[in-house]
């Protein structure tokens, strides 16, 4: 899984992954939060997060998962489907879950 960086001063990611997640919950970049965020799904990959071997799925406003990983291959993906994003189907989590075993690219 190819991390891709966003055009911002924070470490943010883009990846196959956060474009599934705004797919399946029908969040899209023609959605706006406020005045200067476009309100999709990225990745939180800060040295933080590397060292403690979970990187953060957010949208604006709030961590909604995390993206485990041990030797850079993912071993757990987990979605909070009470948090912030309400619109994710039911079975998200199994959705998901195909991206477990794949590599992270930084």
């Amino acid at each position: 899984m190819k991390l891709q960086q966003c055009i911002s001063k924070c470490q943010k990611y883009r990846c196959d992954l956060t474009k599934e997640l705004d797919k399946i919950s029908n969040i899209s970049k023609q959605h706006y939060y406020g005045m200067y965020y476009h309100y999709y799904h990225y990745i939180l990959a800060d040295d933080w997060c590397k060292n403690e071997k979970c990187l953060a799925i957010r949208v604006p406003g709030g961590t909604v998962g995390g993206i485990y990983f041990d030797n850079n291959i993912i071993t757990k993906i987990v979605i909070d489907t009470n948090y912030v994003v309400k619109t994710y189907p039911a079975n998200v989590n199994e959705l998901i879950q195909r991206f477990v075993g794949e590599v992270v690219e930084w």
